[in-house]
């Protein structure tokens, strides 16, 4: 229903007052190969009609029942460094200027009031999304920190996909400090996943774009490495499934 579709510019100046500069999204190493391959973000959907790759995400049923899985999601906080914890989508953050919402690639938003995976059939979509900026501009950022994290940037109508450039401002790989089996050898997981990502991003032209590690040398007050290394002591399927760059293999 349009009656949720909301004024791109009225919102880049309400993120402006708030100091919010950027906007991001967080995904899977080997799914976002397959954005630098492509030079896009693309939707779920658009990936599976066009047989790229990408892993599987939590949320994936949800975005197909609710009719989202063919948008774009961009959040307004980076996740891991307000939360101090590991991003559940994936340890590789593309972070965005919000000027790219005065973009002509950009549309249709919508804005949500919490996590579709937390939607419920019996909810009318008021309980999903905002339905003007001025609810949203005095409820966000006014405290609830929870309430925060589920509102996020739905682009619509945007043909399955969003052009990196010109505004991908910065890419960031979470270290997960762990070291792991690689061809019979102990390889430092950060070293041997960023060599490989550095041929990819000079491949496909975006040496020109900032890279950080995050937690490069030391951790303070977070708790993703703890995260990273029960997933390798007891779940190396999900730590594989973030990290590698085919994890089907």
């Amino acid at each position: 229903m349009t009656e949720y579709n909301l004024d791109k510019l009225a919102l880049y100046k309400i993120l402006k007052d708030k100091g919010i500069t950027h906007l991001f999204h967080a995904n899977t190493v080997s799914t976002s190969v397959t954005f630098l391959e492509s030079k896009n973000l693309l939707s779920r959907q658009y990936i599976e009609e066009n047989k790229l790759h990408q892993t599987p995400q939590y949320s994936d049923k949800a975005d197909k029942d609710f009719g989202i899985f063919d948008d774009i999601f961009l959040d307004f906080i980076d996740i891991h460094k307000e939360w101090n914890r590991y991003n559940k989508y994936g340890p590789f953050l593309f972070v965005f200027s919000i000027e790219i919402l005065k973009s002509d690639q950009i549309k249709t938003l919508r804005i949500t009031k919490k996590n579709p995976v937390n939607w419920k059939y019996s909810e009318p979509e008021e309980e999903w999304y905002y339905s003007d900026l001025k609810e949203f501009e005095d409820n966000y950022k006014k405290g609830n920190r929870l309430k925060d994290i589920g509102s996020m940037l739905i682009l619509k109508d945007i043909d399955g996909k969003l052009s990196l450039r010109p505004h991908l401002d910065k890419m960031i790989l979470d270290n997960p400090n762990l070291f792991v089996n690689y061809k019979n050898e102990k390889k430092y997981l950060a070293n041997l996943i960023g060599s490989k990502l550095r041929d990819i991003v000079e491949e496909n032209d975006f040496t020109d774009i900032e890279r950080g590690l995050r937690h490069k040398h030391k951790l303070w007050k977070c708790t993703c490495w703890l995260n990273y290394n029960s997933m390798l002591l007891y779940d190396i399927k999900k730590l594989k499934l973030l990290y590698h760059l085919n994890p089907n293999k």
